[in-house]
């Protein structure tokens, strides 16, 4: 394609990233119409700085395209307005941005880059960590993860994994959650089915995660018992009610033999401080979470918020990405940065392609 002989016109082909006034030249770039051809595609960036001799600025796609998967394709802080040509896309590709703390007693806020201020706050949760539950049944084989997923749950069940608590963990003993350590699970006694209040206040506890294996027993205060009263043991245990607790017959379960049909109350402490973190996406967009923790597969629609619980951690330390898909109503593909990012304007009255458009 030839190019007519204008006076004042500058052309330049561009066939590689970088700054547009300095593939003109020095003494091209002063001339007042600049003309601006794609002679190949370009991954990352054309920057075009102001000039005041500059009347008229085009930038022809010629078919090519510019494309930048870090940031915007277009930089333009001219005062003269850049008019955009040809059928060429020009897009921003960047859909990922992550937000990284290394030390686990980082507390605070953390703002995400090119993400229009989406922020992770990590904060200390103090929060009474107690749960307990009764299961209403005759004779009981049970373990930590029997317990969770049986019964009712009296108090606590706003805590963090509370439906969880007594088999989860990162250490377990015989099916019951130690990473607390090992008294924090306790049978705390039995009443009939229509008693709504917990035996635990009488004091009985069984610390049911130290019972060892292999044992026969009946129910009484030599199992690491603690029982605060002068009768010697709990009153809803008198009468056979209770008449055995059995590990003789495995390694995963226990057992509570009881006659009829009773409420077994048990009760999960745990100590220590939780983490919360916090995002909020501020995004125009939804986006997704990964990372594993805090965050793993997580959608946040935009400007609404995710929070996510370590249990029983004190570690504030975090490895976020938050990626962004799809396009708008206009088929426009969706990114974390706009096609120009520079201050001067960009015109699109003549263009013919396909660009991004801004999630910000």
């Amino acid at each position: 394609m030839s190019i007519p002989l204008i006076s004042g016109l500058g052309f330049t082909e561009v066939s590689s990233a970088g700054n547009l006034n300095d593939k003109a030249g020095t003494a091209k770039s002063k001339l007042p119409i600049q003309l601006f051809r794609l002679a190949d595609n370009i991954s990352g960036n054309l920057t075009l700085n102001d000039d005041s001799s500059h009347k008229k600025i085009i930038l022809d796609t010629n078919g090519y395209n510019i494309t930048n998967s870090s940031g915007s394709p277009l930089t333009t802080n001219s005062s003269t307005t850049l008019e955009l040509k040809g059928s060429g896309n020009v897009q921003s590709t960047l859909k990922t941005s992550s937000a990284t703390q290394s030390s686990s007693g980082n507390l605070g806020t953390t703002t995400f880059s090119t993400s229009d201020s989406s922020t992770v706050v990590v904060a200390n949760v103090d929060t009474d960590t107690t749960v307990e539950k009764y299961v209403d049944t005759g004779s009981f084989t049970y373990n930590g993860s029997t317990i969770d997923s049986s019964g009712v749950t009296t108090l606590g069940g706003s805590t963090p994994n509370a439906s969880t608590i007594f088999g989860s963990g990162s250490s377990t003993q015989y099916g019951i959650n130690i990473t607390d350590g090992t008294l924090a699970a306790q049978f705390v006694g039995d009443t009939s089915t229509s008693s709504t209040t917990s035996p635990a206040s009488a004091g009985y506890k069984l610390y049911i995660a130290r019972i060892q294996p292999n044992t026969v027993s009946i129910l009484r205060m030599d199992e690491y018992s603690n029982y605060q009263g002068s009768i010697g043991i709990y009153s809803s245990l008198v009468s056979n009610k209770i008449y055995g607790h059995n590990r003789y017959s495995g390694t995963t379960n226990h057992f509570l033999g009881v006659n009829g049909t009773r409420r077994l109350w048990f009760r999960y402490v745990r100590s220590g401080n939780d983490r919360a973190f916090t995002f909020t996406n501020n995004l125009s967009i939804s986006c997704v979470l990964s990372g594993a923790d805090p965050f793993d597969g997580v959608t946040v629609s935009a400007g609404a918020t995710a929070v996510s619980t370590l249990v029983n951690s004190t570690d504030g330390s975090f490895n976020i990405t938050m990626t962004i898909s799809g396009n708008n109503g206009s088929g426009q593909p969706f990114a974390l940065k706009p096609v120009n990012d520079g201050t001067g304007g960009v015109s699109v009255a003549e263009y013919t392609g396909t660009l991004s458009a801004s999630a910000l």
